[in-house]
């Protein structure tokens, strides 16, 4: 796991809430809290601050460099925020991206690299756990996402034309319904993501859709009885969480 993990720009309730959870799941690593940062050319150096925490590892402040590997970032992002805040969002550090709600994501987030782990506070052990993970597997190269502007989406048999509004498997159409297509495109394009139930509905059916987040798991299933057999797992749950697309791509469903 990360050997380090820095929290950065939360406040005091919210990094207590956080370093319980850290220390209760990745106690082997290093936890630090962030009192202001700065760019060094290509590096991020990060300001940590003197606390005496008793699980925190740092009673004195000092400056890391938290770009390079094996070090975490959990930022909390406000929803007004400098360049430098930009900047880090667009750099290479290993993070995860605490919101407030949908209209940060969709201003700032929505168009930047989209293996950046998302959570809102308060948030739980599985949650946070999948996510770290997730990061890690990132940091290390093992998921390799495509993007939102690809045309055509290719997972060995299965083959999802965005521009056409087509998917086959094994060279045969499947017909999707809308939200089932939009469902499988949000979860396609984000390989190894996991997609909150939360998340999905705001994602396909903005927030105020009347059906709540067991609608999320009524598509799923449509959408899996017509994508998925005994060859072909797509999507995997993550109990508690919500939903992802598998990597493997292959195996028992789930459901």
């Amino acid at each position: 796991m990360f050997e380090d993990i820095f929290l950065l720009g939360f406040n005091f309730r919210s990094e207590d809430h956080l370093v319980n959870l850290l220390d209760a799941n990745f106690h082997s690593s290093n936890v630090y809290l962030v009192k202001d940062f700065r760019f060094n050319g290509d590096e991020v150096l990060a300001t940590t601050k003197a606390e005496s925490h008793p699980l925190l590892k740092s009673p004195n402040e000092e400056e890391i460099n938290i770009s390079l590997d094996n070090k975490l970032t959990i930022i909390n992002l406000p929803q007004i925020f400098s360049e430098n805040y930009q900047e880090l969002l667009n750099s290479k550090v290993s993070k995860i991206i605490s919101i407030e709600n949908f209209s940060t994501y969709e201003k700032y987030l929505s168009n930047i690299n989209k293996n950046i782990q998302i959570i809102t506070l308060p948030t739980n052990n599985n949650d946070l756990s999948m996510r770290i993970q997730i990061a890690k597997s990132i940091s290390n190269g093992n998921i390799n996402s495509s993007t939102n502007n690809e045309k055509i989406i290719k997972f060995e048999n299965l083959v999802i034309d965005t521009e056409k509004y087509l998917v086959t498997l094994e060279n045969k159409k499947i017909d999707l319904t809308f939200k089932e297509l939009e469902l499988l495109k949000v979860l396609a394009t984000n390989p190894g993501r996991v997609f909150s139930r939360e998340n999905l509905l705001k994602n396909i059916w903005d927030y105020d859709y009347y059906g709540g987040t067991r609608t999320v798991d009524v598509h799923v299933r449509r959408l899996r009885r017509k994508i998925e057999d005994h060859k072909n797992n797509f999507i995997e749950t993550i109990w508690n969480v919500g939903y992802k697309f598998n990597e493997n791509k292959a195996g028992n469903s789930n459901e």
